[in-house]
């Protein structure tokens, strides 16, 4: 059995703690929150100090390479002193080399490689060009020339051209024996042949190169019939076989078939030569037709062509 006392009941009272007032819990958080703010602005402050540092690191790197660029970019190590030039035959090196140093700065990190690639590539021989640097101080240049596919008449004289219809030069046996028809007929103008062909020429050029390249598709054999193609009529191209003077009307498309069916047909043609002396011109525009026209005699009326037509020219 217990037993309690009033005395025992008091003393428990008074070793009770007493209930706090709700203004001192108040009172007795504020050292805790004052404690926080100091540890916060002190992480503030820290993280301010590495973000400066970081920042200055950072200008003091771009402050350097700042530095260094402006002196590879004044630095006499860096001067352009030697060009190389490979793949010339027919350009001359001397002359592509005088091109770089006159046109562009001394300073081979200050070339642009892309504006001197095209500048070369106006030069005449000049396909393409390949530009390089090789610290400190050489530039090099590789270039892929035109060749000389085709010769053509010009203001009198002979003349080679690449497959593109670029003028290259007068011909030269040095440019060795091309074995291709000769074309003439090109408007020439009076045009001198240092400016380059004009807009008309150039495209009765390539209507002649793409002829012969329809021909070779069939079989190189064929252009070796023709010693001259005419390209005086943007519309019709005519050739002349070898040792032969008729013309042969080709039009301006379908050159491979029509020229291939003459050539099937070369003993007719032969027989009608033999039967009216020449053949003034053969035309092959008409579809399923060969037109031959024999050369008029001054002393006998105008004869009438061997095939007649009634179809209009497949042009």
């Amino acid at each position: 059995m217990e037993i309690r006392t009033r005395h025992d009941d008091r003393t428990a009272r008074e070793a009770a703690p007493a209930p706090v007032p709700e203004g001192s819990r108040y009172l007795r958080r504020k050292p805790v929150q004052k404690v926080r703010r100091s540890r916060l602005t002190m992480g503030t402050l820290l993280r301010g100090l590495r973000l400066f540092a970081r920042a200055a690191a950072a200008g003091a790197l771009t402050a350097g390479i700042v530095v260094a660029v402006a002196y590879v970019f004044s630095s006499d190590n860096f001067s352009l002193k030697e060009v190389k030039i490979t793949g010339c035959q027919w350009s001359d090196p001397s002359a592509v080399e005088a091109v770089v140093r006159r046109e562009f700065p001394r300073h081979l990190l200050k070339i642009r490689l892309r504006d001197v690639r095209d500048r070369l590539e106006r030069e005449t021989w000049v396909r393409q060009a390949d530009i390089r640097r090789v610290l400190p101080s050489t530039l090099v240049v590789h270039i892929t020339e035109r060749v000389p596919a085709v010769i053509f008449e010009f203001n009198g004289q002979l003349m080679v051209a690449d497959r593109e219809a670029v003028l290259l030069d007068r011909y030269k046996p040095v440019y060795g024996k091309l074995d291709v028809p000769v074309f003439r007929g090109l408007a020439n103008s009076g045009r001198p042949a240092s400016h380059g062909l004009g807009a008309e020429d150039t495209a009765r050029l390539r209507l002649g190169i793409r002829l012969l390249e329809e021909l070779e598709s069939g079989s190189p054999a064929l252009a070796r019939n023709i010693s001259e193609v005419d390209l005086s009529d943007p519309a019709n191209a005519k050739v002349l076989l070898v040792d032969d003077t008729a013309e042969i009307f080709l039009g301006d498309r379908d050159f491979l078939k029509r020229f291939g069916t003459f050539m099937a047909n070369l003993p007719h043609y032969k027989e009608l030569k033999s039967q009216y002396q020449e053949i003034a011109s053969v035309d092959m525009r008409y579809e399923g037709q060969i037109i031959y026209r024999p050369v008029l005699d001054a002393e006998q009326p105008m004869a009438e062509d061997v095939t007649a037509s009634n179809s209009a020219p497949q042009r």
